[in-house]
């Protein structure tokens, strides 16, 4: 279906962009310009993966210098394309196929028809209906009643469908969710603030008995080494 066509495209975007984040981090965290790619990543995430809401055509046909993507490559693959060129490609294909799975599969003027239909139906059955008199005239207004209610709830479940966005089943709420710890971690980079340490914990005592050990066993080999041949010069002599 079609949501679930984008949930799945979803997911596979936003796993490949905290994958970019975390490559230009690796990458360019000591270059001058590791803000401004930051903030290109930041603008794609706000401007471009949370707007559902906008045509994906419209998206898509942007002009290359209004594509932060584009920024990213150029700041990074001067010349020769960088490492990072791999994921951006990627990333770009993810876009690509939440942009396909957003658009809308049937034109407006077919859901036009199928709310004149359901119309049509309903004139239908009051054209037939004043033909009935006294307990036959309650049953129909039952009927007819309910013939209203279960046309506009089936148009109404139809028209959800048809708007992948902004309805109950749309996926708005899931996409704030998942893009929640990426924005988090982007607003922490732009500040300069780190999530790893470069200090490791100390050896199990095992290890540290081994290490000692080993070390040991060196300097005696090397003294026997020495040994060896000073005995081997004085026997030349």
């Amino acid at each position: 279906t079609q949501n679930e066509a984008i949930f799945h495209a979803l997911f596979r975007e936003v796993s490949e962009a905290k994958a970019l984040l975390e490559q230009v981090t690796l990458v360019c965290s000591n270059r001058p310009f590791f803000r401004d790619v930051v903030r290109y990543i930041q603008n794609y995430v706000k401007r471009d993966l949370c707007r559902l809401d906008r045509p994906p055509a419209v998206v898509l046909a942007r002009k290359p210098k209004d594509d932060p993507l584009e920024s990213i490559l150029y700041l990074t693959s001067v010349g020769v394309p960088s490492m990072i060129y791999e994921t951006v490609r990627s990333l770009r294909q993810r876009r690509g196929d939440r942009l396909g799975s957003v658009q809308r599969k049937l034109p407006p003027v077919q859901l036009a028809l199928l709310y004149v239909l359901g119309a049509l139906n309903l004139v239908s059955f009051l054209l037939f209906s004043p033909a009935a008199a006294g307990g036959e005239l309650r049953l129909c207004r039952s009927l007819f009643a309910l013939l209203a209610a279960a046309l506009m709830m089936t148009m109404r479940v139809i028209h959800e469908l048809w708007t992948p966005v902004g309805g109950a089943y749309n996926v708005d709420g899931v996409l704030a969710v998942m893009i929640r710890g990426l924005d988090e971690e982007l607003d922490a980079r732009l500040q300069g603030r780190t999530f790893s340490t470069t200090s490791l914990p100390s050896p199990p005592p095992r290890w540290g008995a081994a290490s000692a050990g080993a070390a040991a066993g060196g300097s005696d080999g090397e003294e026997d080494d020495e040994q060896e041949d000073e005995a081997a010069a004085g026997g030349e002599r």
